[in-house]
């Protein structure tokens, strides 16, 4: 009889030992469950749309498809929209380096007044939580998608715990954020063909020979071969000297009138350009070498009408002009745009200038407002190792910041 006891004792071991577990990580008054696919979505949507309070959300992406009829992260994102319109005080935070994911969600939420944040480059944000009303946390590995809800395989936490959501909010809270709006709106410029950084006798060409005032005169003909759409431009010499900036001296000298005066200053500009290769010139007439016309999916230099209108063409030297062309085609083929990412020694490799050059010109850019730089803080023990800049195109002021 003894031994039987024993036995019978012995055997129960796996259901106390459970037991336990149970009381111990999941108190009475507390509710727990992991959520599976669907299920997952569901469950949240419920508690969604019966928010009192406060919505939080740190997620590593949000794609939403709003053509989509079926597509359940649709819903997700209408319930934050109407949470907000019955007072619900909502903040989400994305993770920067998937900003094609993000970016139909960040505008939607944007455009309903919600408050939406993309994390800093320096750190990943990889978490997938949702905390509602300071009391249910949503945490696991599912991201805002189709994808996620439907196909993928994927668990998340689901707690109803005022402690767990005390702690979760201070801690996305903590996560450093961009404030400001990081997409660049779409803005309408002049087309330039990348072979006028790439070729190793165009632009660089002008660079090194400093010659400042074909520079800008080139790109002011790359306006006006866009503007007219004509591959042969009838020159107009005092408009072009106006656009320049040139203004008559008081005392001529030797120049008959001011349009003698003008057609000089750009007859030698033009000279010097044919001169360099970058164009054909005769009797009035130039015909740009370059192929400047956009080509679907071809990735163009574009610059902003606003460089000339806000007087950046006046206020930059000739070296950060050129810098500015290479962090728009930088930019306009990255992954992350308006985020880029080179080293200077690539920078230099490919442009064909040195890194001086590109460290003086990124410099000024920086303080002018019109690039942001997130440089890598040396790491022990040599404090050499680092990782490349990371550079951010900016929109263009009215008032250039003077550095």
């Amino acid at each position: 009889m003894g031994h039987l006891l024993k036995f019978k004792s012995i055997k129960n071991i796996p259901l106390l030992f459970l037991l336990c577990f149970a009381i111990v990580f999941f108190p009475f008054n507390v509710s727990a469950d992991v959520l599976f696919g669907k299920s997952y979505h569901q469950i949240l949507h419920k508690y969604l749309i019966q928010s009192k309070s406060s919505i939080t959300v740190a997620m590593y992406f949000i794609i939403i498809n709003p053509a989509d009829k079926t597509d359940p992260i649709n819903e997700l994102v209408n319930d934050l929209i109407i949470a907000k319109n019955r007072g619900v005080k909502i903040k989400v935070i994305l993770e920067d380096s998937k900003l094609k994911e993000n970016r139909l969600a960040y505008e939607k939420l944007r455009a309903n007044n919600i408050t939406v944040y993309f994390d800093t480059a320096q750190h990943l944000l990889h978490i997938k939580e949702v905390v509602i009303d300071d009391r249910y946390v949503f945490a696991g590995s599912a991201n805002w998608s189709k994808a996620a809800i439907e196909d993928n395989y994927e668990a998340t936490y689901f707690k109803d715990s005022a402690r767990d959501a005390l702690v979760s909010k201070q801690y996305i809270d903590n996560i450093p954020i961009q404030k400001k709006d990081i997409f660049l709106p779409q803005v309408e410029g002049v087309a330039i063909s990348p072979d006028f950084l790439l070729a190793p006798n165009s632009g660089r060409r002008l660079l090194k020979a400093e010659a400042f005032k074909q520079f800008d005169l080139y790109l002011l003909l790359c306006e006006l071969q866009q503007e007219t759409a004509r591959s042969s431009l009838d020159i107009d010499y005092d408009s072009l000297a106006g656009k320049m900036g040139y203004q008559a001296p008081v005392d001529l000298g030797k120049y008959r009138d001011n349009h003698h005066y003008f057609y000089e200053r750009i007859h030698r500009s033009l000279k010097r350009l044919k001169g360099y290769g970058l164009i054909d010139y005769n009797k009035g007439k130039v015909i740009l070498k370059a192929d400047n016309s956009k080509k679907a999916g071809a990735h163009m230099i574009i610059i902003p009408f606003e460089y000339w209108e806000y007087g950046y063409s006046d206020s930059l030297s000739m070296r950060a002009k050129y810098i500015y062309l290479i962090c728009l085609y930088e930019a306009s083929h990255s992954t992350r745009y308006p985020f880029w990412f080179r080293s200077q020694e690539d920078m230099s490799k490919l442009y064909g200038i040195s890194d001086t050059t590109i460290s003086l010109g990124l410099l000024e850019l920086e303080k002018k407002g019109i690039i942001e730089i997130t440089r890598d803080k040396p790491k022990p023990p040599d404090f050499s190792d680092r990782k490349a800049n990371i550079y951010r195109m900016l929109s263009l002021t009215r008032s250039p910041v003077e550095g």
